[in-house]
C-alpha cells in the first residue's frame, strides 16, 4: 500500500504545501519525515504515524479518527482547533508541538491513549481530555485552566506547578494533586475522587 508521503504526492500537497478538506488513510514509515506542510479540514482515518517525524507543519480543522501516533515527532508543527478521536499516542512529546494561540481548544482528545507522553509547560488553557487514559503523563508546569479532563485515569500523572484554576476532574480517576504545589483555586472535582487531593495534603482518606 503506498504510504501518506506518496499519496500527498499524487495530490500535489508535496509540491504546493497545501492541501485541504482530504480523506487520508495513509501511514507513515517510522523516521519517515513530513516537513512545512499545511493542511486544513483533513480527515485523517486510521493513519500509521508511528515514531514518524512532523516537522515544521500546520494542521487547521483536521480530524484523527482511529489513528496511531505513538511516538511521532511533532516538533514545531501547529495543530489548531483539531481532533483526536479513539487515537493511540503513547509517549508522545506533546510540548514539541507549536503553541495555537487562536485555536479554541488548543488539544482535543476524545476516548485517545496517551500513556508516557508530557505536556510539561505546555499552553493547553482551555483543553479537552473526554475519557482518554493519560496516565503516567507529564504535566508539569502546564497551563490547563478551563481544561476539561472528565473521565481520563490519570493514574501516575505528574502535577507539579501545574496550572488548574478553573479546570474540571469530574469524573477522572487516579489522580493525585497537591494544592500547595499547584494553582487550583475553581478545580472542580467530584466526592468520589476527592481523596486524590485530601492525600497530597497528607490526610488519611478512610471508607
Amino acid at each position: 500500500m503506498a504510504g501518506l508521503a506518496a499519496r500527498l504526492t499524487e495530490l500535489g500537497v508535496l509540491e504546493d504545501r497545501y492541501g485541504a478538506d482530504l480523506d487520508l488513510t495513509e501511514g507513515l514509515a517510522p523516521g519517515e519525515v513530513l516537513e512545512g506542510l499545511e493542511l486544513e479540514a483533513c480527515r485523517f482515518d486510521g493513519c500509521v504515524l508511528e515514531e514518524a517525524v512532523l516537522r515544521d507543519c500546520t494542521f487547521t480543522d483536521c480530524t484523527f479518527t482511529g489513528s496511531n501516533l505513538s511516538m511521532a515527532d511533532l516538533a514545531g508543527s501547529r495543530f489548531t482547533d483539531c481532533r483526536f478521536v479513539d487515537c493511540k499516542a503513547l509517549a508522545v512529546q506533546w510540548s514539541r508541538a507549536a503553541p495555537a494561540p487562536l485555536s479554541a481548544r488548543p488539544w482535543d482528545f476524545e476516548r485517545c491513549r496517551l500513556d508516557l507522553g508530557s505536556f510539561r509547560d505546555a499552553e493547553a488553557a482551555g483543553s479537552r481530555f473526554a475519557d482518554c487514559s493519560v496516565r503516567e503523563v507529564d504535566l508539569a508546569g502546564a497551563d490547563l485552566r478551563r481544561t476539561d479532563l472528565g473521565g481520563c485515569d490519570l493514574a501516575g500523572a505528574t502535577f507539579a506547578g501545574t496550572d488548574l484554576r478553573e479546570a474540571s476532574l469530574v469524573g477522572a480517576s487516579g489522580y493525585v494533586v497537591d494544592p500547595a504545589e499547584n494553582r487550583v483555586r475553581g478545580l472542580r472535582v467530584d466526592a468520589a475522587a476527592a481523596g486524590g487531593i485530601l492525600r497530597a495534603m497528607g490526610l488519611v482518606v478512610e471508607g
